[in-house]
């Protein structure tokens, strides 16, 4: 899919790159801000959602795209969930007028304020019973509100043609369509009949069923028999042409790839498009066929600038790689299996972004995949905190944050499967989308993390932990050293960017290697405690040694320095030396440091520290540039040394 309020532009590349905290977070997870996030604001499912289940909606629909306006009706089809049900609600904008709500025959009481329409059944539908009821409504939809959305009903131009489309998510349905706006139901099946002016046609969800003219009008009728969450709902009414590409599954099937496109981009569409048949191959072949393969993918473009995932028919603005890719891979993660709840917004769009770098891996003969990997990376560690896990989800921003739920959501994934391996992350990844429980249905976190947990036998705990609920990025000073028996010693430091994880327990990779004669070797050292030391024999004397060279992590600010410049019959190590003032101070014995000073080379003292433990960082960022001395007072001897600050 996406929502995306961000489209990240690949620098070698001309292309564009889209309920409460769940139970696993409260059983499993326990740190300091756990109480802090139950009392932050968010948007809960009301109560009565649970009354019904939407089996059925019919959307009849009467627009001009030429006006900001909708009239029409949607008739609801749905069965008791509890043992009387007496009213059923919808949500509904205040500002939309009601002009009656029929049942059969007759016409039912309703009141509509503060933007639910509640409507009272005459004839009580007991637990498991079917009705159905027709609402009749128009209005103007209002405006946009980007603290609620991307605007869910828009009226605009494009090259001086009249256009209407809608994009309802997270909470914009109801700004057009009386909906249950939940993340707990989804309408079984749907069929949309849009009648407009002759001149414009209707791209919406599903199969074309018919296109007729009659007196001047244009009726087109979509249907599809996929469950559907609310906000995917949707249409777009302009002078579209189009066009098929298909995806050949065998000699006897394939999957049509429907383009409703603007006139005037027809032939570059055609270009572009195309892509979309390699790209559908690539998932199908890591995830599984195409989960709507039996109506259609198609793409229908539209104002907003970046896509939105409707289902079955994704809203372009454009059609650049990025973009098509991402919102593609929606229709697996997003569409077929939607978010249970926006605390957890990353399983929509830090899948589709986490894909996004899949086809920049396999496609095109991976040129850029190390590019699209060091900006995420870039990005991310721009900032020193936030958390994939929304805390807010009434702020429609902090729900679509770039830098967070999309491109940190995406390497929480990347880094999984470097953790847990190929095999068996996508194994999980596929018993996820298999799940009977969650497939045409919801997934929360938990779900996730289980099928995760399960496939790997291990748990993931500390991992979700510091990563999705946590804050922030872990960063590395490592110092190495080799003998003349080629014994080679690494030491890897960390700390992090925010106090909201104390450590990041990560495999970490490093490769030594000789460019001069062609050798290098790859390591992969579990990594649980700042200071741990790891020796190797690379069997050949090492010229340089890389940290996570194939970009695997996040990290950021790390420092990779070679062997100590001083070393004492204790080893005493300081490094790195010049530094921009930040050194590790590491005595390699059980002896306590028990004074630390600093001296400019005026005699001037401007750092102390007594009873220190045998490793510390030491931050002297805060002093001028230049040459000091740093004398260490242990159990055992004196230090001096000098050190330079750049």
């Amino acid at each position: 899919m996406r929502n995306i309020v961000f489209l990240l532009l690949i620098c070698i590349s001309s292309t564009l790159w889209a309920q409460e905290p769940d139970k696993y977070f409260y059983d499993k997870i326990s740190f300091a801000k756990a109480r802090e996030i139950q009392k932050l604001k968010t948007i809960k499912e009301k109560s009565s959602y649970s009354d019904y289940d939407l089996t059925y909606q019919r959307m009849e629909w009467n627009i001009d795209p030429a006006i900001k306006y909708i009239s029409g009706s949607v008739t609801s089809y749905f069965s008791s969930a509890k043992g009387v049900l007496s009213k059923v609600e919808f949500d509904l904008y205040k500002g939309l007028i009601v002009d009656s709500v029929k049942m059969g025959n007759g016409k039912l009481s309703y009141s509509h304020t503060e933007n639910v329409l509640t409507i009272l059944l005459e004839d009580y539908v007991l637990q498991g019973e079917t009705d159905s009821l027709i609402v009749y409504y128009r209005g103007t939809p209002p405006d946009q509100d980007p603290e609620k959305g991307f605007g869910a009903f828009i009226q605009d131009f494009h090259n001086q043609t009249p256009i209407i489309w809608t994009l309802s998510e997270p909470y914009g349905a109801l700004e057009w369509w009386p909906c249950k706006q939940s993340l707990m139901d989804k309408i079984d099946s749907i069929d949309i009949i849009v009648t407009s002016p002759e001149a414009y046609r209707t791209a919406s969800i599903g199969v074309l069923v018919s296109e007729k003219v009659r007196e001047g009008n244009r009726i087109m009728h979509w249907k599809s028999r996929y469950p559907i969450a609310t906000y995917l709902v949707a249409i777009a009414v302009t002078n579209y042409m189009d066009y098929s590409h298909y995806v050949v599954l065998n000699e006897n099937d394939s999957i049509e790839i429907l383009n409703y496109v603007y006139p005037e981009t027809f032939e570059d569409a055609q270009r572009w498009t195309p892509r979309t048949i390699e790209i559908m191959e690539l998932y199908n072949e890591l995830f599984g066929t195409y989960p709507f393969a039996s109506e259609k993918y198609g793409h229908a473009q539209f104002g907003w600038g970046g896509g939105m995932e409707h289902q079955t028919m994704s809203f372009m603005h454009s059609f650049g790689f990025d973009l098509i890719s991402h919102e593609l891979a929606h229709q697996w993660f997003g569409d077929y299996v939607t978010l249970s709840s926006w605390h957890d917004i990353w399983l929509n769009e830090g899948f589709a972004t986490f894909l996004t770098g899949l086809c920049y891996q396999n496609l095109s003969g991976g040129k850029h995949w190390v590019p699209w990997k060091s900006q995420l990376i870039e990005s991310i560690v721009s900032e020193p905190g936030g958390s994939v896990y929304v805390e807010d989800t009434t702020s429609v921003p902090r729900i679509f944050s770039g830098r967070l739920s999309y491109r940190k959501g995406a390497f929480l994934l990347h880094m999984l499967r470097w953790t847990l391996g190929d095999t068996v992350f996508f194994n999980a990844i596929r018993n996820y989308l298999n799940d009977p429980e969650i497939g045409n249905s919801f997934a929360s976190q938990s779900e996730l993390v289980g099928h995760l947990e399960s496939e790997a036998d291990t748990s993931l705990t500390e991992y979700f932990k510091d990563w999705y609920y946590g804050e922030g990025y872990p960063i590395y000073t490592i110092n190495y050293r080799q003998n003349e028996n080629m014994d080679l010693e690494i030491v890897i430091y960390q700390e992090s960017s925010h106090s909201s994880v104390d450590f990041y327990e990560m495999p970490v990779p490093i490769r030594v290697w000789n460019p001069e004669h062609s050798r290098s070797i790859d390591y992969r050292f579990q990594h649980d405690y700042s200071g741990q030391i790891f020796t190797v024999n690379p069997g050949f004397q090492i010229s340089k040694l890389e940290f996570d060279p194939d970009l695997w992590l996040i990290s950021g600010e790390n420092i990779v320095s070679a062997s100590p410049l001083l070393e004492s019959k204790n080893s005493i190590l300081i490094y790195p030396n010049p530094s921009d003032g930040k050194f590790v101070v590491d005595l390699k014995n059980e002896n306590l440091i028990k004074k630390l000073v600093v001296y400019s080379f005026d005699g001037r003292l401007v750092y102390q520290s007594s009873d220190i433990q045998n490793r510390i960082q030491l931050d002297l960022s805060n002093l001028d540039t230049g040459n000091y001395l740093l004398h260490i007072i242990s159990e055992s001897e004196n230090i001096s040394q000098k050190i330079t600050i750049q």
